[in-house]
């Protein structure tokens, strides 16, 4: 997206808000195709479940995974079939199962033995289940994003995993086996030890047909090719169906949080207070993650206006040279979208882009302190589309009954 079509973006919806380019989501479905030609794309329904995406992968032919009842009824209203949903996750209950079978979600990735007695108990003789094994090693990434770690809470570890397997299998409704080594994964040799931990499990299944993979590959730069060679070596041997399951890797890069400057103030650093945070874009202060951030536009001061944007909280009067932090509005220290951030002078009034933030940014606001979810917008073709208004104060007490 060019500056231009950005600027114009927040002049006609304000900030924050966030920007999805579609052009973007096609490439990046794109190229998933082309690194795993052998592979049925399921996207992860947490990373971001705007309406206008979902529709736009549904018409891509991508599938989805889900983990609760209302990702599951976000992705059947965008029109995934319910043959192509894999429902996954740790927190299976009666009613979620119940409302899965009923729409006839064709797969479940059993969690854990609680999970299964949940859905031995329930009525969905369509339904196969995956067992998410948890395969007990270090993927390096985040802790907690480390969901392959023994001591994740994720699936269950290969003995008891085989246990499960053979009571699903007595059923005639056992697919095969799912791990998820976990998230932002940029070591190819973490594909290797996927496999290593799913080969051996099929030896005693053979009408297991499918694997999946799960999803996690890093961004900005995946080791997409060290990924599909060991993926395409376990086929190659096991002759098995492959399922993947991406979400971030589809939406971050296309995704912008557009975010002006409220601010600037000087001292030991430089801090650029800004109209969005952590109550808009978590994932700086949850994971200490790094989000790209640039000047888009200059504010007032550029145009010639005058005002507290100059002097000793403007874009003279502080030293860009100083170590820069771009703030939030929010009174917690960990309130911030970025330290050590390199800009120019900036000003009250400038635009900022918050650059690979189209997965887990929007999914994760919240209304922490009364802030106002951002408004979202869908960019295709270089045309601009609101795909959901900003929240406004009533929204915040809409769901309360009264007193």
């Amino acid at each position: 997206m060019t500056d231009a079509l950005l600027s114009l973006i927040a002049r006609r919806f304000g900030t924050p808000t966030y920007v999805y380019d579609l052009d973007v989501v096609d490439a990046q479905v794109g190229r998933l195709r082309t690194a795993f030609p052998f592979a049925e794309l399921r996207y992860a329904v947490k990373a971001n479940a705007n309406g206008a995406l979902l529709q736009h992968l549904v018409a891509l032919g991508v599938g989805a995974e889900a983990l609760t009842e209302g990702e599951l009824e976000r992705a059947l209203r965008a029109g995934f079939q319910p043959a192509h949903i894999v429902l996954g996750g740790p927190g299976h209950t009666p009613g979620l199962a119940r409302r899965a079978a009923e729409a006839g979600v064709g797969l479940v990735s059993l969690d854990s033995v609680g999970a299964w007695r949940v859905w031995r108990e329930t009525e969905a003789p369509g339904t196969r289940f995956l067992v998410r094994v948890n395969p007990g090693f270090d993927p390096h990434t985040h802790e907690h994003l480390a969901t392959a770690a023994a001591t994740s809470k994720f699936g269950e570890p290969s003995e008891t995993a085989l246990a499960i397997a053979h009571e699903v299998a007595s059923t005639g409704r056992l697919a095969g086996f799912h791990v998820h080594a976990g998230s932002m994964l940029d070591e190819e040799t973490v594909a290797d030890l996927v496999v290593a931990a799913l080969e051996p499990l099929y030896a005693g299944f053979p009408d297991a047909d499918l694997v999946d993979f799960g999803g996690g590959l890093a961004v900005p730069h995946p080791p997409l090719a060290g990924f599909a060679a060991a993926y395409e070596r376990f086929v190659r041997r096991s002759g098995k169906r492959v399922l993947l399951e991406p979400g971030r890797f589809v939406i971050a890069e296309a995704g912008t949080l557009l975010t002006r400057v409220l601010h600037v103030k000087g001292g030991a650093r430089r801090h650029v207070v800004a109209d969005a945070g952590m109550a808009d874009l978590l994932r700086p202060a949850l994971y200490g993650a790094h989000h790209p951030v640039r000047l888009v536009e200059g504010g007032e001061s550029d145009r010639g206006g005058t005002g507290p944007s100059g002097g000793a909280g403007g874009r003279s009067g502080v030293e860009p040279g100083l170590p820069t932090d771009v703030d939030g509005p929010l009174c917690e220290n960990a309130d911030r979208l970025g330290q050590d951030v390199e800009l120019p002078a900036v000003a009250a009034g400038d635009l900022l882009a918050v650059g690979t933030a189209g997965a887990y940014g929007f999914a994760m606001a919240s209304n922490y302190a009364g802030s106002l979810r951002p408004a979202e917008v869908v960019v295709r073709a270089g045309e601009a589309r609101l795909v959901r208004r900003r929240e406004r104060p009533e929204d915040l007490w809409r769901l309360e009954e009264d007193a």
